[in-house]
């Protein structure tokens, strides 16, 4: 099963304006000949559409997967121990400030911005009714 990132418009507003802004820049180096510059700026306007574009997350074979452009994790959900709603605008792999923090292991922890979060813990809950839902925020 897979999920949606959540998408603010703020987040989207800063990603898309760097792109705008970096394709200028890129535009600029290749007028100047410059490749090394180039490719530095190809790189990173890649790097922020491979985020905006490949930010998912997927329960499959009793695991929960987590992309976000190159980063990749996987988390067996029979660890996850708690979720717990959260607002955190610099904590992880998302494009909303709408999160779960999900807690793993012994000191694992993850947050993620699914579209719908209370269908995330309905999914997570269904591999391991065990996994507690601290408080909402």
């Amino acid at each position: 099963m897979r999920f949606r990132a959540g998408r603010d418009v703020w987040i989207g507003s800063v990603i898309w304006g760097s792109i705008a802004f970096l394709l200028w820049g890129l535009a600029d180096t290749v007028s100047d000949g410059d490749l090394v510059g180039a490719v530095i700026v190809g790189g990173v306007i890649l790097l922020l559409l491979s985020i905006w574009f490949r930010t998912s997350y997927e329960i499959k074979d009793g695991r929960l997967f987590i992309t976000s452009g190159p980063y990749y994790k996987s988390i067996p959900i029979d660890r996850i121990t708690s979720v717990r709603k959260t607002a955190n605008p610099f904590s992880s792999p998302s494009l909303t400030i709408r999160k779960l923090e999900i807690q793993f292991g012994t000191h694992g922890v993850v947050s993620v911005g699914p579209e719908d979060r209370d269908e995330l813990i309905k999914a997570l809950r269904k591999v391991n009714p065990d996994i507690k839902e601290l408080g909402n925020q």
